[in-house]
Formats: C-alpha cells, structure tokens, sequence
C-alpha cells in the first residue's frame, strides 16, 4: 500500500513511512496523504460550542 500512495502523491515511500509514524507534520504533507487516500482534509476553530470551518487544505484549496 504504501508504493501505491507514494506514487498517487508523488513522493518516495519512505516520505509515506515517515508520515504514517506521526514523523511529518505539515498540513500540506498530511493532506497529499489523506487526498491519495480518498479523502480531504478540512481545518477548523472551536470556540465553546462554536465551530468555524477555515479552510480545506490539499494541493488545490485557496
């Protein structure tokens, strides 16, 4: 699994290895993985019992 997300990211697997052992933790890292996976990533802000969507993060978010 790992060779197959290395290469739906565009990374080596040892990039995926250092990832997956919590040893990356830039958001723009994270999300390639989580993208590569089928998901998406989404950064928000709690404030008591208010939450506040930020922004997604991924290659393509703004």
């Amino acid at each position: 699994m790992t060779a197959g997300l290395a290469d739906l990211m565009g990374v080596t697997k040892s990039r995926v290895s250092q990832i997956e052992r919590d040893e990356v933790s830039t958001v723009e890292a994270i999300a390639r993985y989580v993208q590569a996976l089928g998901g998406r990533i989404q950064i928000c802000a709690v404030f008591g019992d208010d939450l506040y969507i930020l922004r997604g993060a991924g290659p393509d978010a703004a």
